[in-house]
């Protein structure tokens, strides 16, 4: 997936335990350099928003995967949902988005 798109870390955790998943994630590959934490949030009615204009002003070249609809409230035709992962080897959430993944950077997924 970082061959069709720029991949970024947007978590609403505290930087230090955001940065430590985001450098396993990445392991060593250097396509996770783009990180944005909890200090570049929105605190709105006890949840963290994240504002996707700071990642990239034109949010028609933004899609989001995120488990938490609150967190995306604010640009909510950018999401695409996704269950949370909980350590299951089995899951294969990311996997199945795959397809609409490619689809989308040819402008085809609905």
């Amino acid at each position: 997936v970082s061959q069709w798109y720029e991949l970024v870390v947007f978590t609403a955790s505290m930087e230090i335990y955001g940065c430590a998943v985001a450098d396993k994630l990445d392991n060593n590959r250097s396509i996770l350099n783009r990180r944005y934490y909890r200090q570049h949030c929105t605190l709105e009615l006890g949840s963290y928003i994240k504002d996707l204009s700071v990642v990239h002003g034109d949010l028609s070249s933004i899609v989001i995967l995120d488990n938490s609809p609150g967190a995306y409230r604010s640009h909510p035709d950018n999401a695409i949902p996704i269950k949370s992962w909980f350590s299951d080897p089995s899951d294969t959430a990311l996997l199945n988005l795959l397809p609409m993944l490619d689809a989308l950077r040819w402008g085809g997924a609905e």
